[in-house]
């Protein structure tokens, strides 16, 4: 069934206390970044609350942690951002409050998790807002973000919040370690800003060589060896949201080094001579302004119905911003 990783016994110890003296509220706000198991502490709280005899966790045996191992808990929801458009719409909403408003079958709770609630809409927003000023009696909402200022702050204030912040480096390194021994767990954690789980999902496959593939390609559009469009074709490989990412984190170390040329705070270490040549190729003007343009179209991402001229814009613009200080080629590696 799990347990909580080891930079959140805090947040269980706390959740543990609320439901050991009866303060448990009727919903809680998981905050933190990306790359730290808030969803997967969600559930594991939530197999807590269903367990018909929990002990600090739920005990795995019982027909109600049966039925929410094969997905059938009849008083457990989780409602999530449409595929399609990643979205949470109003109707997903009414699924939830009319799932709440249902008598308890099972368990002594109800439970309700909304992932990444920040993608709700406004009508989804005011149809949960009523949910949380009236809910009924043992029932939990949960919702777990990673953008809690794009919350209304409505709702943000019918909830009792829980940080999850970035683990000392020792823990979160002692447990990358031991998910993979033959990993570079300090370079991983730096790229992932200290989130273990996402220094693990680096890890895996390609993704560093990806990443230094792309930075390559960018580097090259710089000094005008390829031509924008060739690279988009490369760069279409790759998720958007994922290329997006790589290059304003880019740009804010490029930005870094122009402001301060210190190498000692970049989130890009393993690259950072790259970055380096990349900056000293490139006004500061133009560089604030190509970061607004890829911090632009990651907003936009999941509006966009044509990912690939997305990307197609983001290559001309890199190119253009580096037009005007093009100077002796070097890749920086």
């Amino acid at each position: 069934m799990g347990a909580p990783y080891p930079w959140q016994a805090a947040q269980w110890a706390q959740c543990q206390q609320r439901f050991h003296t009866g303060t448990l509220p009727h919903a809680l706000l998981l905050n933190g970044q990306n790359g730290l198991g808030k969803l997967e502490f969600a559930r594991w709280f939530a197999r807590f609350l269903l367990c018909k005899s929990p002990g600090e966790m739920a005990c795995g045996h019982c027909r109600a942690c049966h039925l929410l191992s094969v997905g059938n808990h009849p008083d457990y929801l989780e409602t999530t951002p449409e595929e399609t458009n990643q979205q949470i719409k109003v109707d997903q909403i009414r699924e939830l409050n009319y799932f709440i408003g249902l008598t308890r079958s099972l368990s002594c709770y109800k439970v309700a998790l909304v992932v990444s609630p920040e993608q709700m809409n406004r009508n989804a927003a005011n149809s949960l807002l009523k949910t949380l000023e009236e809910p009924p009696a043992f029932t939990l909402i949960m919702l777990i973000t990673a953008q809690r200022a794009s919350l209304p702050a409505t709702v943000i204030s019918r909830c009792q919040q829980i940080a999850f912040n970035i683990p000392p480096r020792d823990i979160g390194a002692a447990w990358l370690k031991r998910q993979v021994p033959a990993g570079d767990a300090d370079a991983l954690l730096a790229l992932s800003h200290g989130a273990p789980l996402r220094a693990l999902e680096m890890s895996a496959g390609d993704w560093l060589d990806a990443r230094r593939l792309v930075c390559k390609d960018a580097t090259r559009l710089a000094n005008a060896l390829e031509s924008p469009i060739t690279v988009a074709e490369r760069w279409r490989q790759y998720a958007p949201q994922l290329l997006l990412e790589w290059l304003l984190s880019w740009l804010t170390d490029m930005i870094k080094l122009c402001l301060s040329g210190a190498f000692n705070c970049l989130d890009n270490p393993d690259i950072d001579r790259g970055l380096c040549a990349l900056a000293e190729r490139i006004d500061s003007e133009v560089l604030f302004a190509l970061y607004d343009t890829v911090l632009y179209h990651r907003r936009l991402q999941h509006a966009s119905l044509n990912q690939q001229l997305v990307i197609d814009e983001i290559a001309l613009a890199w190119a253009a911003a580096f037009k005007s200080r093009r100077g002796h080629y070097n890749d920086g590696y």
